[in-house]
């Protein structure tokens, strides 16, 4: 599924509750003038706003396991949009990376994150292929020096 076709769901999904919630709406209005309790009309009402607002705010935390070249990184790049996460023969990620979306005009980049320190350090912005080479690279010299640099995650903001 490209980024498109994800997009186009998740609009097709918030509209369709939107719709949802607007007749749930209707219905309690009626049925409150009538003297009727809505009380269960009103907790799924109440269940709807909160899946609206959480789709709303494409906050999203997965977990990709697989076996080392089982297309992770790959699948990820596709829901992303952007090739930004490398993918070869040997392990490109060594702790964990959290992927944050950004609206166009801001500039793409990689922060990596170090225990006991509360500000980030830029590792790379701009262009995919340039933050993608430079991930590559610092994953590569972690493993080399043992994460002497205490890294504890990374994270990327992209478009």
């Amino acid at each position: 599924m490209s980024s498109e076709q994800f997009q186009a769901a998740h609009d097709s999904i918030y509209n369709t509750g939107t719709r949802l919630l607007q007749y749930l709406q209707e219905i309690r209005q009626g049925r409150l003038s009538k003297g009727d309790d809505t009380k269960g009309l009103q907790s799924v009402e109440d269940e709807i706003n909160k899946a609206l607002h959480a789709l709303k705010e494409q906050n999203y935390q997965v977990a990709v396991i697989a076996a080392m070249k089982a297309g992770k990184s790959t699948f990820l790049n596709a829901v992303i949009g952007a090739d930004v996460l490398a993918s070869e023969s040997e392990a490109c990620t060594v702790c964990r990376t959290d992927i944050r979306p950004i609206d166009a005009s801001a500039t793409p980049r990689l922060l990596e994150y170090r225990q006991g320190q509360k500000k980030p350090v830029v590792i790379a912005e701009g262009d995919s292929s340039v933050i993608r080479q430079k991930f590559l690279d610092h994953t590569h010299k972690l493993r080399a020096t043992a994460n002497h640099d205490n890294t504890t995650r990374f994270e990327l903001d992209v478009c």
